[in-house]
């Protein structure tokens, strides 16, 4: 794509000249990108996957005559043909950890508790052999996977029952607990939520802090990922050459929200079994 629409300056911008725009503003800018037809979340990248010259990439919306198809690399590529859970059964998230970690999803309207007196849900079968249906099994990838396709909405209307009291501060309805990255607030200011969304691009700061950097998003939220951890995280999402790799991916990541004094919302990370990613390449060249 040799074009992209800048929402700071409102300016179509051909690839080429955006890339010689002074850094500070490129930086800025490469944040605030759209496809000039559908007005999808769009970033700029130097090359990749065969091509060699500055473009534009962009997560077209649907029946846009400039679309492009594209497929997961990486991390949530098994989740292609992932299928529609039954949400009335619930569903068991699986964090990855050394424990399991049960979420039972029910109608928001349900008055009834969410875990039925007489029946436990595991990830394979109801223990008592009864009526119901087997609850579907989710890790963070699927998650993130079916908020992306449902643009959030999949289970904004279910309440949500963890069996954990790791999670006992988390919200009970998916409205509340699902927040993506353009819809955090001020008052979320120390809430702890699972966040997702677009990632325009992502840099690693002298300090050795990996930034994932929200696009699209006045506030400029972040996503930091200690130093600590940041070997270690270049590794789970094989990024092979430079960070730059994962711009345009969709993360998602259970963690707490704090404001900086600028008024800038970061989402701090410092364990990796709370953060998946999901990257795109085209599986064709532009």
């Amino acid at each position: 794509m040799d074009k992209a629409l800048c929402t700071i300056d409102g300016k179509e911008w051909i690839s080429d000249a955006f890339y010689a725009l002074p850094l500070a503003e490129f930086q800025l800018k490469r944040r605030s990108l759209l496809c000039t037809e559908c007005n999808g979340n769009a970033w700029f990248r130097r090359s990749s996957y065969g091509n060699d010259s500055p473009h534009f990439c962009a997560h077209h919306h649907e029946n846009c005559s400039l679309g492009t198809s594209y497929e997961a690399v990486g991390e949530g590529d098994e989740n292609k043909g992932l299928p529609t859970p039954d949400a009335d059964s619930g569903i068991v998230l699986d964090l990855g950890l050394t424990q399991g970690y049960d979420i039972n999803v029910k109608k928001a309207a349900d008055n009834a508790e969410t875990t039925p007196q007489g029946q436990k849900f595991t990830a394979e079968k109801t223990a008592d052999g009864g009526s119901l249906k087997y609850p579907a099994h989710f890790t963070l990838k699927n998650l993130l996977y079916k908020l992306v396709q449902s643009k959030g909405l999949c289970y904004a209307d279910k309440k949500v029952g963890f069996n954990d009291q790791s999670f006992k501060d988390l919200p009970d309805h998916g409205g509340e607990l699902f927040v993506e990255f353009i819809n955090v607030a001020p008052w979320m200011d120390g809430a702890r939520r699972i966040f997702w969304g677009f990632i325009s691009d992502v840099g690693q700061t002298r300090d050795g802090k990996i930034w994932l950097n929200a696009g699209n998003i006045k506030s400029g939220l972040s996503v930091c990922i200690s130093r600590e951890i940041a070997d270690d995280f270049k590794k789970q999402f094989k990024v092979r050459n430079s960070l730059d790799e994962l711009d345009g991916c969709h993360a998602l990541m259970i963690g707490t929200c704090t404001y900086a004094t600028t008024g800038k919302p970061m989402l701090r990370c410092g364990d990796l079994s709370y953060i998946v990613l999901r990257r795109y390449k085209l599986d064709k060249d532009l």
